[in-house]
This record gives C-alpha cells, structure tokens and sequence, in this order.
C-alpha cells in the first residue's frame, strides 16, 4: 500500500489527477444519499441569478418596470438586474447550467479542481508524499462533505486562485521557473473575480515576498521586470480590461464594482471596520431595512467594539473548518521550533499577514478566507515533518504522534460519512416549503405571480423573493406585496397570469388568490390551493 502510494506521489500530475477524481466520483457515489442541493440563503440565490444570466448570454438584465416590487438581498436592481458578486462564481454555474442543465454541476467540478489545485500548490513547497497527504485532508474534509461542495456559496473558486499564486511563488522565487509568473497572475485574476479584497490582500503579500527573494538571489532589477513584471503584468492589463467593461455593462461605471454600486444603495454599515457608517438609503420594504440598517448595522457595531474577540473567533472558524474535530492538531500549528528553512519563514509571515488582514472584516464565513486554504495545510504538514524528528527521550515520540495524527484524517471522514447514514440530509427549511409551492402551482393550469407578504416579526434570513434572469419568461413569478395603490398596477401588467398571495410567516404558509372577490367573474379563477400542513 505505502509502495502504491509513493509511486502515485511520485508522479505529480497524476497526483492531482487521482485527488480530483477523488472527490468527483466520492461526491458523485453520495448523491442517493445527499441530493443535489437547494438553495436557501441569499448569497445563493444571488450567484444563480448571475449564473442564469450569463447562460442566458448576457452579463446583466435590463430593469423590470416594476423593479421595487422584485427587489431582494445582494442583487442590484438600478442601473441593471444583475448579481453584486463578482463574476467568476457565476460563470461557474453557469457551466453547469448550460451543458448540463444543472448549476449545481459547475460547482461539483470546482471543487474537484479546488483540490487538484491545492495539490500543485503543496508540491512547489514540499515533498510530494507530504503534498499528496495534505491533498488528500483537503479532499476528505473539506472536497465532498463540506458546505462549499453542497450549496451554491462558492470557496472553490477563489481557493484555485490562491492555490494559483501560491503555488507559484516558490517556484519562482526558489526554483527561478520564471513562466510561472504568468500563473500568479491568472491565480490573481481568479481571486479578483471571485473575491476583490483576498485578491488584494494576497496579491500584495505575495508581490512583496517573489520581490523580496528575488532581490535577496541577486537577480537584477531588469531581469526582474522583463522576466516577471512583464509577463504577469500583460495578464493583469487584458483582465482589467474584461473587468473594466464587466463593471460598465453591470454598474454603469467601469470603475465602481457592482458589488460596490450595491452596498451604495442598499447597506449602511461597511464590512470593514475603519469604515464609518452611511446614511440610511430609502427602503421599499421592511424587510430591507430590517436587514441592513438594524440586523448588519449591530452585526457590524458589535464586531467594530471588539475587534479583538472578533478576530479569536474568526481564527477559531477557520481551525474548524479546515482541520474539523482535530484538537490534537492545534500544537502543530504553533510547534515551538526555530523555523529554519526559508519556505517556512515565508509560509508563517504569508499567513500571518493574511490572517492579520481578516481582522477589520466585522463579518465573517470560512470562505472569506477560502484563497489560503492550502497555505494553512502547507504549515501542518511542515510542523508534522519536524514533528517526525522529534526525541525527546531517545525514542521516536514525534513519529508515533505524526502517525496518530494522520489516523485522525480518515477517522474523521468515517465519521461524518456516519452522520450523514444516519441523519439524512437536511436541507434548508426555506427550500423545502418554496418547494412545495412551486409544485403545487406547477400543478395548476397557466402561469402564475406570488406576491409575498410577510408578518411584522419574519425571519429576515428566509427570503421567498428570487427569480430567474428574465422575470416576464418565467412560469412562476415571486414578487413582494406593497400594498393596494402599488400593487394595483403591478396585477394589471400580469393580467394574463393567476396572481396569487402567499402569507410566508402561517405554519403552514397560506396560498390564496390574491383580491378572490374581485376576481370571482371569472369562470376559470384558481381557487385557494390547500399547503400541506407540515413543511419541516
């Protein structure tokens, strides 16, 4: 076994290889078990709305006349109908959409890729057993099991571009391999579409560290530039270009992102802390305001007076999601040993800057820090290969203790392989009750609108209001109630569709033809349509 496994590490390309086909076929072997995901969240809904516009070949959609009574979280609905996130992620699903009539595909393939990346990306630091080993952590906790495989959230996506530009880096600043300026630069490129602000962070600290080396190995300024500069700069120029034009077509200004364009119109509080409060925008509904002038304004104020505990969090979610239930693994991390190789002192300060540049962020979810992913499994594997060395009393401890720790790995996996045997799947409630409604209209003749109206007290986290790229083509329209003057007009531009109203916040939640009184001239009016009484 351990002969198989070094001539398979051996062979780097096929190494990836077989850690991408790894997690493709584990994924695929779970699907009677753990389905194809339903979207629950908002970020979600957001990223299948950019998906299905760019399948749909375009990059954003024209405003509704009747925009306000479609207006929902992280979606712009001024200049353009589009997704605020960036790009990368939607052209993403939009893969899976279009060849294979299902998003959830793109993101399958990503993290297959995510984990032949972060493979690559170990072997330019260290051994190839010890990069196949931290390939396969990755693979196992986070590849198949984890909430980047099964939802639409993303963190594939951005992880390749950090996978990209740290794998690079010691090839070009150790190994001289100049070419691979040109796959930082498009590792950055995928970072910046994905997420602007990692992408900064790590472009800049992995600039300064290739100048650096490569000012310390005496290589000449000009070389420097014709060899490196150059080469990554005409990737970065043709991207900017792309990214400018995206910017215009979606925000309206090549300069402003449209996730900049939307917190302009829509949050108060910023996600960074030096940033002061906004003015309080208009709000259509108060749903909206609910969201972002109370829930994100004490989110980020709280976050804002202690930044300290914040920032202890942060790290902590970051351990738990990449490591998962391996407490033994924390001395590893911080193993008191002089760091004598220049790959480790660069490997601590790249993670220590990154992580540094986590704090001012008063929001927080493991994929805001999904770009150095492979970087934190680069420092436990070389604390496990000092750990190896390690006698204190003559006897080989280190080793036995870096054998109990690698067990761990696959323990782990069994046993959330055991959780999901015996605890099912568990989607969120949202997607299961706006399932049922769907079907229930799907069985009705006709197409249909759902205006949503909500009780004082709703769950601002389950939001029913999402739709597709082109609203008027859609069987089933979801729409807010703004009341009987707004609403009059909006009805009358969907005359030929059955306009129904749905009370989101009734156990279950009431489906009823919206106005049935005035509507009861019509021979062929739907009646109220009878929920199941339990959804969850």
């Amino acid at each position: 076994m351990m002969g198989m496994y070094q001539w398979l590490a051996s062979r780097p390309l096929l190494a990836c290889s077989a850690v991408c086909l790894l997690v493709l076929t584990a994924r695929a072997a779970l699907l009677p078990w753990l389905h194809v995901p339903m979207p629950g969240v908002h970020d979600e809904f957001s990223y299948l709305l950019a998906a299905d516009t760019f399948a749909s070949g375009r990059l954003a959609n024209p405003p509704h006349p009747f925009w306000e009574h479609f207006e929902s979280f992280h979606i712009l609905q001024q200049p353009t109908y589009a997704s605020k996130y960036q790009p990368l992620q939607g052209l993403v699903l939009a893969f899976g959409e279009k060849l294979f009539g299902q998003p959830w595909i793109g993101v399958w393939m990503s993290m297959g890729l995510m984990c032949a990346a972060i493979c690559w990306m170990l072997q330019g630091w260290i051994s190839p057993r010890l990069a196949l080993l931290g390939a396969l952590l990755v693979a196992l906790h986070i590849g198949i099991l984890s909430y980047w495989m099964n939802s639409y959230w993303g963190g594939a996506v951005p992880s390749i571009g950090g996978a990209l530009m740290l794998g690079a880096l010691p090839r070009i600043a150790f190994r001289e391999n100049f070419g691979h300026a040109v796959t930082w630069a498009v590792g950055l490129v995928v970072l910046l579409n994905s997420r602007p602000y990692d992408g900064f962070v790590l472009g800049l600290i992995t600039a300064a560290a290739l100048a650096g080396a490569l000012r310390k190995n005496g290589m000449p300024f000009r070389s420097t530039a014709l060899r490196v500069a150059l080469p990554a700069g005409a990737v970065l120029a043709i991207a900017a270009g792309f990214m400018a034009y995206y910017n215009y077509r979606v925000a309206g200004n090549a300069l402003e992102l449209p996730y900049q364009a939307h917190e302009r119109q829509y949050a108060v509080a910023s996600m960074l802390a030096w940033n002061s409060m906004r003015p309080e925008p208009v709000y259509h509904h108060a749903v909206m305001r609910e969201f972002w002038a109370v829930a994100h304004v004490e989110e980020a104020t709280a976050a804002k007076a202690n930044l300290l505990t914040a920032f202890l969090i942060k790290l902590s979610r970051i351990y738990d999601f990449v490591f998962g239930l391996y407490p033994l693994l924390v001395p590893l991390l911080i193993w008191p040993y002089a760091i004598g190789t220049a790959e480790e002192r660069l490997t601590v300060a790249l993670l220590g800057c990154y992580l540094l540049a986590l704090a001012p962020i008063t929001g927080f979810e493991p994929h805001y820090a999904s770009a150095i992913v492979g970087l934190l499994v680069l420092r436990f594997l070389q604390s496990l290969d000092r750990l190896r060395g390690w006698q204190p009393t003559g006897k080989r401890l280190g080793l036995a203790l870096g054998v109990l720790f690698v067990l761990v790995i696959p323990f782990q996996f069994g046993r959330d392989l055991w959780f999901l045997w015996t605890g099912g799947e568990h989607p969120p409630r949202l997607a299961v009750a706006r399932q049922h409604v769907v079907q229930m209209l799907e069985s009705q003749p006709g197409q249909h609108v759902v205006l949503v109206r909500y009780a004082p007290r709703h769950n601002i986290l389950e939001e029913w209001v999402y739709n597709r790229a082109d609203i008027d083509a859609q069987p089933i329209i979801w729409a807010r109630e703004m009341g009987p003057e707004q609403d009059r007009p909006f009805t009358q531009y969907f005359r030929d569709r059955h306009i129904w109203l749905l009370e989101a916040d009734q156990s279950p939640p009431k489906l009823t033809p919206y106005n049935a009184a005035a509507r009861t001239a019509s021979s062929d009016a739907p009646q109220a349509l009878a929920l199941p009484g339990r959804f969850f």
